[in-house]
């Protein structure tokens, strides 16, 4: 899907989602929308990412609930909790070990011998960035366009040299002095956002209207890495440019044309023992030269067929959070500043209450105790023993897709995301709430990252060995 206003119109239509609905869903406000739409007005990159994201869940979603709206008020406190759920978030055995790990690689990142140098684009707070510093790579620059992203990746990448914010503002001559003070470099990593594979604009490298990836290609080619890696959402594989081609072909055609053999992969983090379902798709490319053909590793994580199976279980919600204090709405941890709940309305708690672990408050028999309007997969609890869900920019909105502790009446932490995207406890989160649950949100797993980067390592450039997952 090619998010301009016009298609995000029409996509909303076509699953029977009001504009007041999509604008309460996604916090962005509706004359925001409506002046996308209408194509009056762009709207920010990490709007877009999420409405993406929420269109995607909500298109999955089997039923579709609408009801009048209630009027509620918002009192807050009020609701008597008769019960205490302390004891379900039990500890789990594969917990410790899951913390152990993100930590220890975080904390061997300083010393860990380097070789293969590292470019990354599209950062974020860095993510992608992290999983190849625990490889041992030597991550020398990043780009990223929001300041707010660009201050987190300098508190926890203090020596990488920052290259710029907007990649369609770079000069060839910006480039060029990259080249000549960084030398070669080994591997381009980086995800440029959905919406800028619009493929607008004439086949001119330097043509402002041209797409994000397009900028991102014209780095590739003036860098000449051995490999360029690009993550994005699962969705970008169905998304048409305005000739109604594949953005997928194009983007085959482009890495061809600049020398290069590409391949891409529709891959789940929980496959690589990141606690979490998230899906999405990598493009791999290698340098003509190289001789070799783009892969990424073997899973390492799934559901055992057999007592010769060697895969690990998967890492479940559980496994991530469960040594977290156990903190109801608007509760505060006293050991983690991040580990803190938002406080929601009474009417809301009272709505989820008692609603089991993968359900909805959609699904409430009490017809009272259902909220007026959504999709089943809002006001929904996760699922302690199984991989969470996707953490998109929303998860502090307990209305949000699947937000909801499997336990507490809640929507999820900052600690919590961070921990099911696999960032380790020490990594530092700066700036605004909005802005920290937005580049958590949208980062690529490190532990994700990690499993790639080894594979390029040691299966591709042929660099020395690092330790395994």
């Amino acid at each position: 899907m090619n998010l301009t206003g016009v298609a995000l119109r029409q996509k909303r239509e076509e699953i029977g989602l009001s504009q007041a609905r999509l604008s309460e869903l996604s916090n962005i406000p509706q004359h925001i929308l409506s002046s996308f739409e209408l194509e009056k007005s762009t709207i920010n990159q990490h709007s877009l990412s999420t409405l993406v994201n929420l269109l995607e869940e909500i298109s999955s979603a089997k039923i579709k609930v609408s009801r009048k709206k209630r009027y509620q008020t918002h009192s807050f406190n009020g609701f008597v909790r008769d019960a205490d759920r302390t004891e379900l978030a039990t500890i789990t055995p594969e917990n410790r070990n899951y913390v152990s790990l993100i930590n220890s690689l975080e904390r061997n990142r300083s010393t860990l011998p380097k070789s293969g140098k590292v470019i990354s684009l599209f950062s974020g707070c860095g993510g992608f960035s992290l999983g190849f510093s625990w490889a041992g790579f030597e991550v020398m620059g990043f780009l990223e366009l929001e300041e707010a992203y660009r201050a987190i990746y300098r508190e926890n990448f203090p020596t990488v040299y920052e290259l710029g914010d907007d990649i369609r503002k770079l000069e060839m001559e910006d480039i060029q002095v990259w080249k000549a003070g960084l030398g070669d470099v080994d591997v381009i990593i980086g995800g440029p956002p959905c919406q800028g594979f619009s493929l607008s604009g004439k086949r001119n490298a330097t043509d402002q209207r041209n797409s994000l990836f397009r900028h991102y290609l014209r780095v590739v080619r003036e860098l000449n890495p051995k490999v360029a890696i690009m993550e994005n959402v699962r969705l970008l594989t169905s998304m048409k440019g305005p000739d109604g081609k594949l953005v997928l072909d194009h983007i085959y055609e482009d890495f061809q044309e600049s020398g290069y053999q590409v391949k891409h992969f529709e891959i789940n983090a929980k496959d690589y023992g990141v606690p979490q379902h998230r899906e999405r798709v990598i493009f791999v490319a290698t340098r003509n030269d190289l001789n070799i053909q783009p892969s990424i590793p073997w899973p390492t994580h799934g559901v055992s067929t057999s007592l010769f199976s060697e895969s690990l279980p998967y890492r479940s919600f559980g496994d991530a959070c469960s040594d977290l204090d156990f903190i109801e709405s608007g509760g505060i941890s006293q050991s983690d500043p991040f580990h803190v709940a938002v406080n929601h309305p009474d009417h809301v708690i009272e709505w989820l209450w008692n609603v089991p672990q993968g359900k909805s408050a959609h699904d409430n028999e009490d017809e009272t105790l259902r909220p007026p309007s959504g999709y089943n997969t809002t006001y929904k609890r996760q699922i302690w023993d199984e991989p969470a869900s996707t953490v998109q920019t929303t998860f502090g909105m307990i209305s949000g897709c699947r937000n909801v502790h499997p336990f507490a009446t809640r929507s999820l932490t900052i600690r919590e995301a961070a921990r099911i995207q696999s960032f380790p406890d020490t990594y530092k989160f700066i700036g605004t709430l909005g802005d920290i649950r937005s580049t958590i949100g949208n980062a690529v797993p490190p532990l994700l990252s990690y499993s790639i980067a080894t594979h390029v390592k040691k299966e591709i450039l042929n660099l020395v060995k690092v330790a395994s997952l």
